[in-house]
């Protein structure tokens, strides 16, 4: 089991500055739909990281009226004074009866969807690592967000742990243990999406106790099938091939004594 990190102090957010400019633009997009973000200098060297496992969460829960995937989108809140608050995690999910309708969103309005997600992850970095441990978790507590990840590329230069999260007890966020396997493999397992979340060097995956197996991507996938279907063909060109062997043999006569 690896170290945990220190708990920070809880229900900051008053103490903060606002997480992002929310001036409200004239026409396209909509009034309270921002035009700016926070300051992300290396959000395309982060970008992969987190793209790749929103792929895998699309791939596996579109098709269910009950989950909701979205990431480096603005979740919508308002404060304890009133005030419009957003906060742009790079990955998150929801669950909650036909949640699907509010996918077609400019973002997720908490107060409209009447919850908060239930998961959400955040990509280490150099400029984001303090907002992660501050303004942004406090945001994710005043709203309940349920799990709160934090994934560490670097491998524990920016968290302290390649992999971190809090789980939201009795109104606080608790530190829950992470495993560390002796092949380097850093996973615990996440009751909010019922699977494991597992770092594998440089790469973040979800394994699926109750099959075994790993979520695949839609490419995977599409990739595993047409191998398959090559393997299949192969070996029946294989078998086409003995049993034409065999119809010759079978057709040529005896060599005379």
């Amino acid at each position: 089991m690896v170290s945990r990190l220190p708990k920070q102090r809880r229900g900051m957010l008053r103490h903060t500055s606002k997480p992002y400019d929310l001036q409200e633009p004239e026409g396209d997009p909509p009034a309270g739909y921002p035009y700016k973000d926070g300051p992300l200098p290396d959000a395309q060297i982060r970008e992969p990281l987190f793209s790749e496992l929103l792929h895998v969460l699309h791939s596996n829960l579109d098709g269910r009226s009950d989950a909701l995937v979205s990431g480096d989108t603005f979740i919508y809140f308002r404060d304890e004074n009133d005030a419009r608050r957003a906060l742009a995690p790079d990955c998150f999910v929801a669950f909650a009866p036909d949640i699907a309708q509010y996918r077609n969103r400019y973002g997720y309005s908490v107060g409209e969807v009447g919850k908060a997600p239930d998961f959400v992850l955040e990509v280490a970095s150099p400029s984001t690592r303090s907002a992660d441990l501050g303004y942004k978790r406090d945001g994710y507590h005043w709203i309940g967000v349920g799990e709160y990840w934090l994934y560490d590329p670097e491998g524990g230069e920016l968290y302290g742990q390649a992999l971190a999260w809090e789980r939201l007890v009795d109104g606080e966020y608790v530190w829950m243990p992470v495993n560390e396997e002796e092949d380097g493999t850093v996973w615990a397992f996440s009751p909010a999406l019922g699977l494991s979340i597992c770092v594998e060097g440089a790469r973040i995956r979800l394994y699926d106790p109750e099959t075994g197996e790993y979520w695949r991507s839609l490419f995977e996938s599409e990739a595993a099938r047409l191998e398959a279907e090559s393997r299949a063909a192969a070996a029946e060109s294989e078998a086409q091939r003995l049993r034409e062997l065999v119809q010759r043999l079978k057709d040529t006569p005896p060599a005379s004594a």
